[in-house]
């Protein structure tokens, strides 16, 4: 009897603990600074956005940042083999399901001779998985379907800018070519993501693979078509001939995906490594704990200096663990992690997206988690590889495969028992293109030829797990990328890093534009802060950067401990200031007027006093600039140099070289 009631125990306490268990995996579906979605009336709500749907198979409203963002209902052309356009006779939509997390839509359109069948997964960070399926109507048996179009009409007021990926590099390329200002019409061959947008909002498609996709021409895949009233996105599916039924998977995301938050600024992030062009020691040939960090092995005098100039976050980079991507750190690191926060200072660390020989994952697994190229080889080649003390090369990982779960849960081991404050991701928020079969990705064409494709949505899933862990913990995920703004990834860390890909180029002065910043490099509008990345070197510099980044409200992340004497009196004069409670103008609105046209000005007000950025944007010309003060203002200073600047008539000159910038507090 009493091993009767011991059981009976047992099974509700087994009960009782599966319950929380299961309870607490559930409970929070929706992780910060999300609100769970709420479908209602025809309208899918999320974070600051809403998703309306009516008698047809697509959005015919999408709002964002309180703006409008479609001039129209979203459109499928189809045409039949005399080039006749069909008409769409009747359609409807529903919400098949809904929860916290997400509402799934269903949606059609009836022409005669087709029927075009939707589903819509909306997501509670606001991205939309589609299905749309073509299958034969009613009237439909023998007509031929021989061109399929989709087309998103956007406003115009709202699709000034644009950025899509992967960059598709080529002779004399300046690293901003997939980011930048809609001057015209605009056409690409098929790309995985493209945003179309302005400073506060915009839309993103994103896809994973060309498959199914029927290009006349392969070089015009993607288009913008500006016009007066609205400026079309086409994505054109096919323009030949399909067998229905016929099926495209793809994405939709209107941006900003979270609020920003308004203190990222005073987190004064130091990447403790010197890298890049300006590398002020020659790199260690033996490897030891954060050797690049601590090169001269001074921990204690190093993070006191850094601690002193006002450094509050530090990121180590690769070396702090002796196995590239392996987050089974050396046991001295701990220390290292405690001396951080003996001094009121997180500690973030590298991650990346590399499989290294000396992995103990590698042997049984290298051939089918390694990212392969439509060729059947290892991208790069055999050298590829990234090469790093203790010796190995390291390869390209996908994260479609198996790696992706053994990688959380050694990235969740590892935060917990350093007692880490966050992540550095190198890259891994990107969805490299793959065609390594062995795990699923790539797909093969009619020919039987090998194509890749990208991982956005395995990469969203490991991404999204990650996120909910480190949120959990009060950290963060920072993550280093360059020219891939897609939000699908982004979404899932609280700040990204960005502007490596400029950085070995020539004449970036030259190259350099104002819209490609504001699509690329601002994200504000994409609703993630972003810190810029800036390599020393003869024609660029800190100072160069300062000028660009601080006008959108950026700030240059020091690399190495070296450069934050650099970087530190701007944090000072900001702080000072109170810039992150103050209300933020930037120079595209035009609230400070400033000559020549060569110099810009974005500016923050508190009360009666204003701190204002102003930068010579000529990349050779100095400029005697003439600021007119706001509000009346009297006095002014320049903040950095710690000088009175004479007022007159409520203006200030200043005589600015090229690609500098001084900051006037004025009241």
């Amino acid at each position: 009897m009493k091993s009767l009631k011991s059981l009976a125990v047992g099974i509700i306490a087994y009960f009782h603990i599966f319950t929380f268990a299961h309870f607490a995996a559930h409970a929070e579906t929706v992780p910060p600074p999300w609100s769970p979605v709420v479908a209602k009336d025809g309208v899918v709500s999320v974070w600051g956005r809403e998703y309306a749907f009516a008698s047809n198979a697509l959005p015919v409203g999408l709002k964002s940042a309180g703006h409008d963002l479609l001039a129209g209902p979203m459109r499928i052309v189809c045409t039949d083999a005399g080039g006749k356009e069909l008409v769409w006779k009747k359609g409807g939509s529903w919400v098949q399901e809904s929860d916290d997390e997400s509402a799934t839509v269903c949606a059609w359109q009836e022409a005669d001779a087709v029927v075009a069948d939707v589903t819509l997964r909306i997501e509670f960070d606001g991205m939309a998985k589609v299905s749309l399926a073509l299958v034969p109507g009613a009237k439909g048996e023998g007509v031929e379907i021989s061109r399929v179009w989709l087309e998103i009409p956007l406003s115009h007021e709202r699709a000034s800018l644009f950025s899509w990926y992967p960059v598709l590099d080529g002779p004399g390329d300046t690293g901003l070519e997939n980011s930048g200002e809609i001057a015209g019409n605009l056409s690409w061959p098929f790309l995985s993501s493209v945003w179309i947008g302005d400073e506060s909002a915009g839309l993103a498609w994103f896809c994973e693979s060309g498959e199914n996709f029927h290009p006349g021409d392969p070089k015009r895949v993607v288009e913008v078509l500006p016009g007066s009233k609205e400026t079309v996105l086409r994505i054109r599916l096919s323009d030949k001939p399909i067998a229905k039924p016929d099926t495209w998977m793809f994405g939709l995301q209107a941006t900003p995906v979270k609020p920003l938050p308004r203190k990222f600024n005073t987190n004064h992030t130091v990447h403790a490594p010197q890298m890049g062009a300006g590398i002020l020691f020659k790199r260690p040939e033996v490897w030891w704990t954060a050797q690049r960090a601590f090169p001269d092995g001074k921990m204690d005098e190093t993070l006191d200096a850094a601690a002193r100039s006002g450094a509050k976050t530090v990121v180590f980079h690769e070396d702090w663990i002796p196995v590239q991507n392996n987050p089974t750190p050396n046991p001295d690191f701990k220390k290292i992690v405690d001396a951080c926060h003996a001094r009121g200072m997180k500690a973030l660390v590298y991650l990346g997206y590399e499989l290294s020989p000396l992995d103990p994952a590698w042997g049984e697994n290298h051939a089918k988690w390694l990212v392969t190229g439509d060729d059947g080889n290892l991208v790069g080649g055999v050298a590829g590889g990234w090469f790093r003390q203790p010796g190995q090369r390291d390869y390209s990982v996908c994260y479609h495969s198996d790696a992706a779960s053994v990688w959380l849960e050694r990235a969740k081991k590892a935060y917990d028992s350093l007692v880490l404050d966050g992540f550095y991701l190198d890259g891994t928020i990107l969805p490299r293109k793959c065609a390594n079969e062995r795990h699923g990705c790539g797909w093969r064409d009619g020919e039987g030829k090998l194509h890749v494709t990208y991982p956005i949505f395995a990469v969203r899933r490991m991404m999204r797990e990650l996120y909910s862990f480190v949120e959990s913990r009060g950290g963060r995920i920072d993550a280093h990328q360059s020219g891939c703004v897609c939000p699908a990834t982004l979404a899932f860390v609280h700040s990204y890093w960005d502007g490596e890909q400029i950085a070995f180029r020539k004449d970036i002065r030259k190259n350099m534009s104002l819209g490609a910043f504001r699509a690329e490099f601002m994200g504000r509008n994409h609703g993630v802060p972003c810190e810029f990345l800036a390599y020393e070197k003869p024609g660029w510099s800190y100072d160069d950067a300062l000028s660009i980044t601080l006008l959108h409200d950026v700030m240059v992340r020091p690399c190495g401990f070296a450069s934050v004497p650099r970087i530190a009196p701007v944090w000072k004069v900001f702080d000072d200031f109170g810039a992150t409670e103050a209300e933020w103008t930037p120079y595209w609105e035009n609230h400070v007027a400033v000559s020549p046209e060569s110099v810009k000005a974005s500016i923050y007000r508190r009360g009666e006093n204003s701190l204002i950025v102003v930068s010579n944007v000529s990349p050779d010309k100095p400029a005697s600039a003439v600021v007119a003060l706001p509000d009346g203002a009297s006095h002014a200073i320049d903040a950095l140099a710690g000088r009175e600047l004479e007022v007159v008539d409520g203006k200030v000159s200043l005589d600015i070289q090229p690609f500098r910038m001084v900051l006037i507090k004025a009241w």
